[in-house]
């Protein structure tokens, strides 16, 4: 009989944007809910998510090879926002360290991080974790950890743990995927299945999260590029990393990770990957209208189906504030007559419409709830509905995940609909409008507050998708952002055509540490 693994889950997960003067405190972090133990498998088993493919990926080893003893550790995950207080970062440790001590000798840690995560006291606090975790486990333990493709994945991380896989797919489609590829590779081996080796590359770039995307163009086709070595034996896991672009921190880079039975070989195509990733650096572009632009497109449209104004510098997924209405004020200084829709986090407006109730009409100030630089609307609307602000997401990514957005209202302006919560989850979903009476196909323009995380699900019933110059903390051109403290030796500060691509070796080579 085959001995018992001892495995450990556990998720500590947000993208931090630098940029977004509000912090993410316990509140933030708690209004998804908090899990240990039990409740995890109940909660995540089964769904479309990083700890779900663990999960998934674990039982399907003690199904091959014997009773696996799992701990279901802290599992925490914020959607992203400003920088995290550092006593949310204690809370996780706190509740993780007794949990890896009572579990006695671990085989096997999975670890879900999205990877671009900032606290007022760490700039990489993922490595730090990662660091104080080695340090409990020992050496023979295998740490796996599962990324968002937007993580800042440092030579210290690396150096704490075996594996990291992160996302493929951009819009990311793939969280479930993803957290079943670290799993796999943690386990296979702990169990002495294989022990393959994983390089590290950075790359001394980044671009906007607008500018590229895996379902066409030169992004997509170095993806494929990857995929095919995996399909011919060349490689066993790759992950091509595009870092956050909001992140301002010290040291910060993209980054390539390889996985290859030979250490030779996972250093070569981390470095092949690497350099034809840092040869796309021009092709990273995106055309920006201005609002008024977008709307002037929106009014001589026949095509029957809704405009899209891409409001990616106020997208909550890239960690704004998503409380800007410089769309609306446009539409209605305009008069513009399209039928519109968009949505704001401001939670004191929505507690306020619940409180009118339905039917009502009354000033409403919306907009500024979190960063006081956003742009406000003042103006007589009509109540049209409320709601909890629970809903399903529709997908195909995190289909099935119910979401929780806090007091909801719709408000009415003349042609112009808001949805109105307290903070916005699944801002690419459509289910973000329509569970909430906003049909997008019935609307002239429709407001997306995302950078691309929408296309999956808004390209099949668009009539065209227009990236718009709006302002905000996640704003497209990064040459605009005050950064103060990434290196400005990347790329596009600054442009070296044959930069050094030095190479790394996580735990998992022997030597490399």
């Amino acid at each position: 009989m085959n001995p018992t693994m001892r495995v450990l889950i556990s998720e500590f997960r947000q993208e931090t944007n630098s940029f977004n003067p509000a912090l993410s405190g316990m509140e933030t972090w708690s209004q998804n809910g908090i899990y240990e133990g039990q409740a995890v498998r109940d909660r995540f088993a089964g769904t479309q998510c990083a700890v779900g493919g663990m999960i998934d990926a674990v039982d399907e080893h003690a199904r091959e090879l014997g009773h696996h003893e799992v701990t279901f550790a802290v599992v925490m995950a914020a959607q992203s926002g400003g920088i995290t207080e550092q006593t949310v970062m204690d809370h996780y440790l706190q509740r993780l360290i007794p949990a890896i001590e009572a579990a006695g000798p671990l085989d096997v840690v999975l670890l879900s991080f999205h990877g671009a995560l900032q606290t007022t006291d760490y700039d990489d606090p993922e490595a730090e974790i990662a660091r104080q975790v080695r340090e409990l486990v020992g050496e023979n333990c295998v740490i796996s950890v599962s990324t968002d493709l937007h993580a800042f994945i440092s030579r210290e991380l690396i150096a704490s743990v075996d594996y990291v896989s992160g996302y493929q797919t951009y819009p990311h489609i793939d969280h479930y995927g993803t957290g079943h590829r670290a799993a796999h590779l943690g386990l296979k081996a702990a169990a002495g299945q294989a022990r393959p080796t994983m390089a590290w590359v950075p790359v001394p770039m980044i671009v906007s999260a607008a500018s590229y995307n895996t379902l066409d163009g030169p992004f997509a086709d170095l993806v494929q590029h990857a995929h095919h070595l995996v399909e011919s034996g060349e490689l066993i896991d790759w992950s091509i990393y595009q870092m956050q672009p909001w992140l301002d921190v010290p040291g910060g880079h993209s980054a390539v990770l390889a996985v290859a039975d030979e250490a030779g070989q996972a250093a070569a195509q981390a470095k092949d990957l690497a350099r034809r990733l840092y040869s796309l650096r021009h092709a990273f572009t995106t055309h920006l209208l201005s609002i008024d632009e977008a709307i002037d497109t929106a009014e001589k449209s026949t095509s029957g189906k809704p405009v899209i104004v891409v409001d990616a510098a106020d997208s909550c997924n890239a960690g704004a504030a998503g409380d800007s209405m410089a769309v609306a004020a446009r539409l209605l200084e305009r008069g513009s007559s399209l039928r519109a829709a968009t949505v704001v986090n401001d939670g004191a407006a929505a507690r306020r419409a619940h409180e009118l109730g339905v039917g009502a009409t009354a000033e409403f100030t919306l907009g500024a709830s979190r960063d006081q630089r956003a742009v406000q609307l003042r103006a007589t609307g009509y109540v049209r509905s409320v709601h909890d602000g629970e809903f399903v997401q529709e997908g195909p990514a995190n289909r099935g995940m119910v979401n929780k957005i806090g007091p909801t209202a719709v408000l009415r302006f003349g042609n112009l609909d808001v949805l109105v919560c307290d903070w916005m989850i699944g801002n690419g979903d459509p289910q973000l409008y329509r569970a909430f009476g906003i049909e997008p196909t019935l609307y002239d323009l429709v407001v997306v507050k995302a950078h691309t995380s929408f296309r999956a699900a808004y390209t099949p019933f668009a009539g065209e998708i227009l990236e718009t110059d709006t302002p905000g903390a996640a704003a497209t051109e990064l040459r605009r952002l005050p950064f103060e403290r990434i290196p400005k030796s990347l790329f596009p500060w600054s442009d070296v055509e044959s930069p050094e691509f030095p190479v790394a070796f996580s735990r998992s080579t022997p030597g490399s540490v």
